[in-house]
């Protein structure tokens, strides 16, 4: 497993051409149960069929521990499909998390996606130990 310290030297940088990126083109949206995800945002996403846990940060996860980490999960997911809808500009690929996710940086037009996340308090810099922040 690369951790997110050692990936600086083994980012894979994609720039994403705008006009395949634009709102009208891709349907940013919540990905539903059985359904066969392509495009669509849970606590991680899935973008061209490739399903992507996000580098550097910590989020609420869905299914979480107490009733406050889901609703924060819940906005979280919120806010990730809001600023996915601004305009994907670029993605950093840096490997694969032991579930096999691919590990990305992806910038919108706003900025870093994993920063303004944090910036909006629905997600910590990633590697943080001790308890859930969510649950206290």
């Amino acid at each position: 497993m690369i951790t997110d310290g050692a990936l600086a030297s083994v980012l894979t940088v994609v720039l994403v051409a705008p006009a395949a990126t634009s709102a009208q083109q891709i349907d940013w949206r919540e990905c539903r149960p059985y359904q066969r995800r392509i495009t669509c945002v849970v606590d991680t996403l899935w973008y061209l069929g490739t399903k992507i846990r996000l580098l550097g940060i910590d989020a609420p996860e869905i299914e979480g521990r107490c009733a406050n980490e889901r609703r924060l999960a819940q906005a979280a997911r919120f806010e990730l499909t809001r600023l996915l809808t601004t305009g994907l500009t670029r993605i950093a690929y840096g490997g694969r998390d032991r579930y096999g996710r691919r590990l990305a940086r992806l910038w919108v037009r706003e900025g870093e996606v994993g920063l303004a996340m944090i910036a909006a308090g629905l997600a910590e810099p990633f590697g943080r130990r001790g308890p859930s922040p969510w649950c206290r």
